[in-house]
């Protein structure tokens, strides 16, 4: 599939770097669209893009381009998938699909119309470490599941967007997919409600989120997201607790060790991780090939949706976000 892509940021860089490492003749970088003309030229020369194009609408009208993706800003996210589906292209959209549950339904009620591919780029969804841990719930070795800790206590101030409500930004739609993607892979969606607490910046958007997640089976998950810590304060890791033990995990979304522990806390199996593509740049971003093979697979067996990261499961995040986003008073001025 021929790939165009919308921005030439961070994400863009990072999935296309490990894309190359891939070289994968079924998944082509072929051409990159952005407003910032000597950025673009110099983003498409390093990856080896075949095209650019200074308007997204150009690149959507392009007849050779199979797949958009969608790595811009959060609050631009949902004006580019509709012209992308309007184009009838097929659409991969990074996370957070939306900034509000609205907004989502109506980006997944147009491409289901209009027959065409859309996925949240959820990838945590599909690393490997997802299936060791499902399989590992599955078999019983922890007993019948019965809650679990999601923390990630960071720092990604060097992001401009994050800071801003004008562009969608705070740690509910940056941190919040990958703590609500890893509780949705493992606990499901059967959501009964959710209830926080907040700290804002100055700028009004929300920093340090607390929150719980109650399911209607009765089991609770409690999850920790900031985009402001400091270095002394941060950590990460997972903990699905079950009635005969546990599964700790080291990082939200996309650990390297694993751990499963009886009741006591001892340590009783540590499964091995596969090895990942990393980044050249940046070793710790790793795995992105993971979900683009994910998404080719899909796109060429002719689904709308993947297994991996199928629209319920993006439509159950972006309802929670919106709903904790409503307690924590954070509106966006383009809402």
């Amino acid at each position: 599939m021929n790939i165009g892509v919308c921005g030439s940021g961070t994400i863009a860089s990072w999935v296309s770097d490990i894309l190359n490492q891939l070289n994968d003749e079924r998944i082509v970088l072929y051409g990159v669209a952005s407003a910032f003309e000597e950025q673009l030229k110099t983003f498409a020369a390093k990856y080896g893009y075949k095209k650019t194009y200074t308007s997204y609408e150009a690149m959507m009208a392009d007849p050779d381009i199979d797949v958009i993706y969608v790595a811009i800003p959060n609050h631009l996210h949902m004006e580019v998938t509709m012209k992308a589906i309007e184009a009838g292209k097929n659409v991969i959209v990074e996370k957070p699909f939306a900034v509000n549950y609205a907004q989502a339904q109506k980006m997944i009620g147009a491409a289901k119309e209009k027959g065409v591919f859309i996925t949240e780029a959820l990838w945590p969804s599909f690393l490997p470490s997802r299936k060791i841990i499902d399989d590992i719930i599955a078999s019983g070795k922890i007993g019948e599941v019965t809650g679990g800790k999601l923390i990630s206590v960071n720092n990604v101030m060097f992001l401009e967007r994050v800071k801003k409500l004008e562009t969608g930004g705070g740690a509910l739609l940056d941190m919040g997919p990958y703590v609500l993607g890893r509780m949705t892979n493992h606990f499901g969606w059967d959501i009964k409600g959710v209830t926080g607490h907040f700290e804002k910046l100055d700028t009004g958007v929300d920093s340090r989120d607390y929150y719980t997640v109650e399911y209607n089976n009765g089991v609770k998950v409690e999850c920790v997201s900031t985009i402001d810590s400091p270095e002394e304060e941060r950590e990460e890791y997972g903990e699905i607790c079950g009635t005969k033990g546990s599964i700790w995990f080291n990082v939200i979304s996309n650990p390297d060790v694993i751990e499963v522990r009886d009741l006591d806390g001892n340590v009783i199996e540590k499964p091995e991780l596969p090895k990942l593509i990393q980044n050249t740049e940046i070793p710790f971003v790793r795995g992105y090939e993971h979900e683009w093979l994910g998404f080719e697979k899909a796109i060429r067996e002719g689904k709308q949706q993947t297994d991996e990261a199928p629209w319920a499961q993006t439509l159950a995040i972006s309802k929670v976000m919106t709903e904790l986003r409503a307690q924590a008073g954070v509106v966006f001025p383009f809402e």
